[in-house]
């Protein structure tokens, strides 16, 4: 094998071993620390790359117990004319009433096809995604606490 397959077989497995990380590094997506407590949180929104409104939502306590909050919003669009829809789910998990864990799930569809999304909760970016070829999307978040 000459230096320059060499080097370009190399170059090529480099490249595939750093996609394969960022494709694990993507389904492990967190929660940013920067979004407040999900227990209180009222506004969910998925905005476009311009910052337009294609969803949004507010959530409803649907659980709430000791040791765990269920949480969801129904997404709908701002303008009402558009088929675009979505849910958003929440889920805290606490121990002796100090939070542990938080997940955030949003399934949306009839969203414009391959559209790069922003989700937004009380106005502080949590997450983002592309919508597919038939404009559904999904994101889910998690964040752990430490503790006590």
């Amino acid at each position: 094998m000459s230096s320059g397959r060499l080097i370009l077989s190399v170059a090529t497995a480099l490249a595939l071993s750093a996609g394969a990380t960022a494709v694990v590094a993507q389904s492990k997506d967190r929660l940013p620390a920067t979004v407040g407590d999900l227990t209180t949180a009222q506004l969910i929104e998925v905005r476009d790359q311009a910052g337009q409104v294609l969803l949004n939502g507010t959530f409803k306590t649907e659980k709430n117990k000791p040791d765990e909050t269920e949480r969801k919003a129904d997404l709908t669009s701002p303008t009402g004319q558009e088929k675009a829809e979505g849910e958003a789910e929440v889920e805290v998990e606490r121990k002796n009433g100090v939070a542990k864990k938080d997940e955030l799930v949003l399934e949306v569809e009839h969203l414009p096809a391959m559209t790069s999304c922003e989700v937004f909760i009380d106005g502080v970016r949590a997450g983002a995604f592309v919508t597919s070829k038939s404009g559904k999307g999904k994101l889910k978040l998690d964040r752990e606490f430490s503790g006590k």
